[in-house]
């Protein structure tokens, strides 16, 4: 399964998440979750989420420079 927003392979967490609106499967990814999460509430299964998958929610991914 897919991201519908960028096409990224979605691991079991992400592909399990389900709007808690209409209980139909949100199929984005965590980045693409999160940008739409205050927009979208969802029910998710957290037995499923590791660790890599938490977000810091006043990290700002602007705030980082560029690799070189």
């Amino acid at each position: 399964m897919r991201c519908v927003a960028c096409n990224k392979n979605l691991n079991d967490f992400e592909s399990t998440r389900k709007s808690a609106v209409t209980g139909e499967y949100l199929d984005l990814c965590n980045a693409c979750y999160h940008a739409v999460e205050d927009d979208v509430p969802a029910k998710e299964r957290d037995d499923l989420r590791s660790e890599e998958e938490l977000f810091d929610d006043n990290v700002n991914p602007n705030d980082f420079e560029p690799p070189l």
